[in-house]
């Protein structure tokens, strides 16, 4: 039975562009999920956009001394063309800056209040004298109380992964003059995510065999330590506005509201289809399914607090599933973007074909494990796998029925024992890597749509039909075909672009996007081929030398 799948995926910063880390991390498989959900008929919804609020933004606009709004707007774009020119299919990629997202937040953060979930208390915040201002967490840098990393954030250590608050922080400094700031008492708003403890233990317990290892236990052992309240105002003049009569002058902080966000996204969708109230079988009825795909530095503001303000607010559906990556590491190092050490993913459109990247992320995912980036790896597998194997099959199979069969895919008088062998290996691989994808298992997906793909070249390698009469390979090239057009239906959550030029070779005029999953077991159609030609760009080492130079620079 056909259910609605709503797929979302973390909001990236507004203060600069996307790096091969964040797609591996969370857009990608998310992409891939979302294409495949789409092609088995479940009513799909896939939406995000950027975080334009907060500290982060603040800090970008005070180094390139510019207004935030400016900010945003710079990188807005670029994030969102990156995304569409990468391939990821949103029904809505929106911003945090819109009126429907403030009055979401605004209406969020009441009902939490006269629920009882929101209180006032005074609270230590850092002061800087030579600054004149109280310094919000990401305005605090020092030493992580937790690890000891010595460039931790007054919100969070990356290094560790812990949130922190800022006046933790060991021998901390302002981050805008580098002089020591003082402590001093504020009246702050907090979230009494205290009284959520015991539910969040129940609720997560319940997903132990449904959960990707990693985010369980980091989501159970979080919650063993106790859950602390949490300031969800902040001292800044960019944000959404206190709602509240006499808080004029504290805005809503970007934690707490940035999760809203795959709310009101929702509602935004829908108020431009023209059915306001649509949303709600999306977020109301529990028999939709909500997946969030993030990065690990982000599982506890997923598996913890955004349920646990779910839970506040009362007859919204908790996540399905939070199928968190690790991280994408370069060459063997951590990603940088202070250092600008970073394969930027604009940067890499200007130069190199979506799918090869969408391929090697793919095959290469941090789903359990961090895994690594490199350009050596990026050619050799670029070449050896997606062109010597994928494109190699496919342009033999297509050149031949060209050039001896009159471009026509011949339809067989009888088929062998091994011709019927590997039209049942096409329908066992479609059930195959639908069912990895649908387990967000999308490194053995790809793999298996790979093994598909190298078992055509071996059968093509075993038949021979070059040394045989036409009538006795037209079954070998008729079963090839068949191959052929179950790996363009097969290619279309990883490999999009391919996909679809594939298909129109095969002599399709339709889109790819639009067939069924189910329909990559049909048979080929004895039909005329046309422009015949390859799928994959082979790369040289003169193609990669520049970006391997500038990372080499950088280090």
């Amino acid at each position: 039975m056909n259910k609605k799948v709503l797929v979302t995926t973390a909001w990236p910063y507004a203060n600069g562009p996307l790096h091969l880390g964040h797609l591996a991390g969370s857009y990608l498989p998310a992409d891939i999920f979302a294409r495949y959900n789409r092609m088995i008929g479940n009513e799909t919804l896939m939406v995000s956009g950027t975080d334009e609020h907060g500290t982060p933004i603040s800090v970008q606009a005070d180094k390139e001394g510019c207004a935030p709004k400016e900010i945003v707007d710079k990188y807005h774009k670029v994030i969102k063309r990156s995304l569409e020119d990468i391939g990821c299919s949103y029904d809505l990629f929106t911003r945090t800056t819109t009126d429907n997202h403030r009055k979401t937040v605004q209406e969020f953060f009441l009902t939490l209040f006269e629920n009882g979930y929101i209180y006032e208390k005074d609270m230590e915040l850092y002061y800087c004298p030579k600054c004149r201002r109280f310094l919000p967490d990401r305005y605090v840098e020092g030493t992580c109380p937790k690890c000891g990393a010595e460039e931790a954030r007054g919100d969070q250590c990356d290094a560790c992964g812990r949130t922190l608050e800022s006046t933790e922080l060991i021998n901390p400094r302002c981050k805008h003059c580098g002089s020591a700031p003082e402590i001093r008492e504020r009246t702050h708003y907090f979230f009494k995510l205290s009284a959520f403890q015991d539910r969040l233990i129940k609720w997560i317990e319940s997903k132990r065999d449904v959960w990707r290892p990693n985010v369980y236990q980091f989501t159970i052992n979080w919650l063993k330590e106790g859950l602390r309240d949490r300031p969800i105002t902040r001292d800044l003049e960019w944000g959404i506005p206190m709602p509240i009569k006499g808080a004029e002058d504290k805005v809503i902080y970007v934690w707490f509201e940035a999760v809203i966000g795959y709310l009101s996204a929702t509602k935004e969708y829908f108020i431009n289809k023209g059915c306001p109230d649509g949303w709600i079988d999306w977020w109301k009825t529990p028999d939709t399914e909500t997946y969030y795909f993030i990065g690990k530095d982000n599982i506890p503001f997923h598996t913890i607090i955004w349920p646990a303000m779910l839970l506040a607010h009362g007859g919204l559906n908790l996540p399905t599933n939070v199928p968190a990556n690790e991280f994408l590491n370069l060459e063997g190092e951590k990603f940088s973007t202070s250092k600008g050490y970073a394969v930027w993913l604009d940067e890499y459109l200007e130069h190199f074909a979506p799918d090869p990247l969408r391929y090697c992320l793919s095959i290469n995912m941090p789903e359990s494990k961090d895994a690594d980036f490199s350009w050596d790896e990026f050619q050799r597998r670029n070449n050896e796998e997606l062109v010597s194997t994928l494109g190699n099959f496919v342009h033999r199979v297509l050149t031949f029925i060209d050039r001896f069969y009159d471009g026509i895919i011949p339809r067989p008088s009888t088929l062998d024992p091994r011709d019927k062998s590997v039209l049942r290996d096409i329908s066992k691989t479609v059930d195959v890597v639908g069912k990895h994808i649908q387990n967000c298992e999308f490194k053995k997906a790809m793999a298996s749509v790979m093994s598909l793909a190298s078992l055509g070249n071996q059968y093509f390698n075993e038949k021979e039909p070059w040394k045989t009469d036409k009538k006795a390979g037209a079954s070998t090239l008729y079963v090839s075909a068949c191959v052929v057009r179950s790996l363009s239906i097969l290619m279309v959550p990883f490999l999009p672009f391919s996909a679809q030029k594939l298909w129109n070779m095969l002599g399709y005029g339709d889109s790819v996007h639009e067939q069924q999953w189910s329909s990559a077991k049909e048979p080929v159609t004895s039909q005329p081929i046309k422009d015949v030609a390859p799928l994959f760009k082979m790369l040289g080492d003169e193609d990669i030398a520049e970006q391997k130079a500038k990372l080499e620079a950088i280090k």
